[in-house]
């Protein structure tokens, strides 16, 4: 044991500054993209989980639950709009940074401003003052964080050409990405209810905006320390010309693995529409109080928050042996079970109190074991390698469209048109948000509940039809590898801002082949 212990502490040295064999990053540079991770998670979650919802956007803002629909679309409208320039940009240019990083970094200051303005909610007496702000401060939001996002998402792919590497990362880089709202759940939760015991709850959303602001402002920073990794083939140079919106899905309607992924996405963008009410759930059925059940939200919401861990740990593992659109079957499969449970039972038999709040609480954890958001990142770069090797370009600005962007803006229509048995029901968000309430009533309840077992069946739909789309889907890790082989092949190098001159054909050759075989090129005992 302790010869494994000392051989493990000098590979992890070797791989401070240089990589092993067959992989392309060091431990610093996964650790500096661990906290580009982080402060972009901070500030995309203080905003779009406890601000910019359809549940809490009329919370906070005293507006009715129609305009929270409404801003969410019109966010996802506009990066709809914004993503595809942007992706045109990326693919045709190139800086000192690089291509993508300069993106990340020139909207920081913006994404930081726009997300401070939507948590700071102003206590307007008049309602059409309250409305105009919302729209004029969480319109831009949702745009500029989910761009954002999208950004962190894709940097997997551009960073290593390694296929297990894109996937192995992301478990301790999606353990820090966790950190965020682990951390958010455990205080958020105390924050409101004192400040709602002095009648100001909406101070809480303010000073978390300002801690995420600062904290992941300063971590994204630290993008500027990861290299940039993008194959360059033969005719890259010569096929430098303006791809505009149009050709650009023209050509991607031809990518299979997209579509169907695309699709499946689509269709299962309601898959988690049951997270959108939890904080509420857990209001109504944790405690006899609405202050108790603030008090000790933060530990079942991170017992919960801790199912995405399991799904990090879990993932470098089960993608060893299955291909990735498996992986993501197999674990919607779990969350569909109980979805169905849920909607079965019925919300309104849950007593309130301390058997609800476990039984809730585990069957919400096994609703969230799901690593598909951690997986749809690396799918995107091997869809992209597909669509490279087909026309020379990797298209990534315009996939996140398909991926990221539709899939989102699908999740908002649908939701509107669920706001009409919302509204059928009667549930109001803002009707929950009463200061001087001590617990809800009867009615509120009631209420609640029936909407709540409407959401549980809308996400076991959305649930299932994922399933079944992902059953076409046809890039396999066999194909895939061999795509990745053949553009090693035909590469000239990485792009400049790679130190493309260090990485050899032959060592990528070798990554792949650690990533086809289903190996770690870390047990690899050829250490420096």
């Amino acid at each position: 044991m302790k010869e494994k212990i000392k051989k493990l502490l000098l590979t992890l040295k070797s791989m401070w500054d240089k990589p092993l064999p067959g992989r392309f990053l060091t431990i610093k540079e996964v650790g500096a993209f661990g906290l580009y991770a982080l402060g972009n998670s901070w500030m995309y979650n203080a905003v779009l989980m406890y601000m910019v919802t359809v549940t809490f956007i009329p919370y906070y803002y005293h507006i009715d639950a129609l305009h929270g629909y409404l801003i969410l679309i019109a966010g996802n409208l506009l990066n709809f709009i914004l993503q595809p320039i942007v992706g045109n940009a990326m693919e045709k240019r190139k800086t000192k940074w690089g291509r993508y990083k300069p993106y990340i970094l020139f909207s920081l200051p913006i994404i930081a401003f726009f997300t401070m303005l939507a948590m700071w909610v102003p206590q307007y007496d008049d309602e059409t003052s309250r409305i105009v702000y919302a729209y004029v401060s969480c319109t831009p939001v949702i745009a500029l964080s989910t761009f954002a996002n999208n950004m962190y998402q894709t940097m997997p792919n551009v960073i290593t050409p390694n296929a297990q590497e894109r996937t192995d990362i992301m478990t301790p880089v999606g353990l820090l990405v966790g950190a965020a709202p682990s951390i958010m759940q455990l205080i958020v939760g105390p924050m409101r209810a004192a400040f709602r015991d002095m009648g100001e709850e909406f101070w809480a959303m303010r000073l978390l905006g300002l801690v995420s602001v600062i904290v992941g402002a300063l971590c994204v920073l630290f993008i500027i320390k990861v290299k940039e990794r993008v194959y360059e083939l033969d005719n890259d140079h010569a096929n430098k010309e303006n791809v505009n919106f149009l050709t650009a899905t023209k050509m991607l309607m031809h990518n299979k693995p997209l579509i169907v992924l695309t699709i499946a996405l689509v269709l299962g963008c309601l898959r988690e529409f049951w997270k959108q009410y939890m904080q509420i759930m857990v209001q109504i059925k944790f405690a006899p109080t609405i202050a108790m059940a603030l008090n000790i939200s933060g530990v079942p919401l991170t017992i919960i928050g801790f199912a995405s861990t399991v799904a990090m740990l879990l993932l470098p593992l089960v993608t060893r042996k299955m291909s990735k659109h498996h992986v993501v079957i197999l674990f919607s499969s779990l969350g569909l079970v109980s979805m169905i449970v849920l909607s079965a039972v019925g919300f309104q038999r849950f007593p309130v109190g301390t058997v609800s709040a476990v039984v809730l609480t585990i069957l919400m954890f096994l609703a969230s074991i799901n690593p598909t958001y951690l997986l749809i990142p690396v799918m995107l770069g091997e869809i992209a390698d597909f669509q490279q090797a087909r026309t020379g370009k990797r298209l990534e600005g315009h996939m996140q469209n398909f991926l990221f962007t539709l899939p989102l803006l699908a999740s908002q229509v649908f939701m509107l048109i669920g706001w009409y048995w919302q509204q059928s029901i009667g549930f109001e968000p803002k009707d929950y948000e009463d200061d001087t309430l001590i617990s809800y009533t009867v009615q509120q309840q009631a209420v609640a509940s029936e909407w709540f077992n409407a959401v549980f069946i809308i996400s076991a739909v959305s649930m299932a039809l994922l399933i079944i789309v992902m059953l076409f889907y046809p890039l396999t890790k066999k194909k895939h590898t061999e795509i990745a082989e053949m553009l090693a092949a035909q590469s000239v190098g990485f792009d400049e801002n790679a130190d493309a001159g260090q990485i050899t054909a032959e060592e990528v050759a070798v990554g792949i082949e650690f990533s086809a075989n289903g190996e770690d090129a870390n047990d690899s005992s050829d250490t420096e």
